[in-house]
């Protein structure tokens, strides 16, 4: 896969609690390499051989291990040493991430090629494609055609990935919408509706972490994305999959899946984006 020309990196980088919070400028040079590598591809997720690394950020591979190590556990990157794999975490929240339909379409076309990544690694950059692109597309004007397709591409994409992924995908997602506003949260549990049957805590209410994040910036909230653990309700998937076995050319019929189980309220399921991704005019 082709790697990058030049990078796009946002300047509030340097502001970043995280990156600040590193124990040497070693470190976050190490992590300012990930960034510029010409290895680095728009998914954010690529093949960084160590001693290329090493050699870019001029460090021994010693220095570089640790520096690894210290970013993995400050929630920078997720990094796989045997296949030198390496995520840049909130890659698509950042400047980096598409901003527009066509460049969503291209990503997941990078998704698609045939890389072979880390299950937990891949779901995750997949859920956050999702939830960044979704965040984007709703400041885009109402009647947009992008935005319908837009909703149309990712409803795919995910279907695909979770007949591959299942619960992984299912709990990456739940944890990237952690404390995303309300309206984003519906929005993927439209066009995405086993995220909404799956047995866990209800999203928490963005409202109640104002005071603890008021003082943080955009950065730091990006960054503060953590994985939780999900149990998948049987019965309801098997519902949802004969569902789509029955009507392989139909929407999934929501009222239909979610019957005798909690869920969103009916003014968000029928609101214009929800309705879109359903495939109800």
């Amino acid at each position: 896969m082709p790697g990058r020309t030049f990078a796009q990196i946002e300047c509030s980088l340097t502001g970043s609690r995280r990156m600040r919070g590193l124990s040497d400028h070693k470190t976050r040079w190490a992590y300012m390499c990930a960034h510029l590598s010409d290895f680095a591809t728009y998914s954010g997720m690529f093949r960084y051989p160590r001693h290329m690394w090493a050699h870019d950020a001029v460090l021994t591979m010693e220095e570089l291990d640790a520096a690894i190590a210290e970013l993995v556990e400050a929630g920078l990157i997720q990094f796989d040493p045997d296949e030198e794999i390496v995520r840049i975490v909130g890659w698509f929240h950042k400047q980096s991430g598409p901003d527009n339909r066509n460049r969503v379409v291209s990503v997941i076309g990078d998704f698609s090629a045939g890389e072979d990544y880390p299950p937990d690694m891949f779901c995750n950059a997949v859920a956050e494609l999702a939830v960044a692109s979704i965040k984007r597309a709703l400041k885009w004007k109402e009647n947009s055609t992008a935005r319908d397709q837009l909703v149309a591409d990712l409803r795919t994409f995910l279907a695909d990935v979770f007949s591959d992924y299942g619960d992984e995908l299912l709990a990456c997602l739940r944890a990237e919408l952690e404390g995303t506003p309300g309206s984003v949260q519906t929005e993927i549990g439209a066009i995405f509706p086993p995220v909404l049957l799956c047995e866990a805590e209800p999203f928490p209410n963005p409202s109640d972490t104002v005071a603890e994040h008021e003082t943080k910036t955009r950065r730091d909230l990006d960054e503060t994305k953590t994985q939780t653990k999900t149990r998948q309700d049987e019965d309801v998937f098997l519902r949802v999959s004969k569902l789509r076995n029955d009507h392989p050319s139909e929407p999934i019929p929501i009222s239909e899946a979610l019957r005798n189980r909690e869920g969103p309220s009916p003014s968000a399921l029928n609101s214009k984006m929800a309705r879109a991704a359903r495939g109800v005019s």
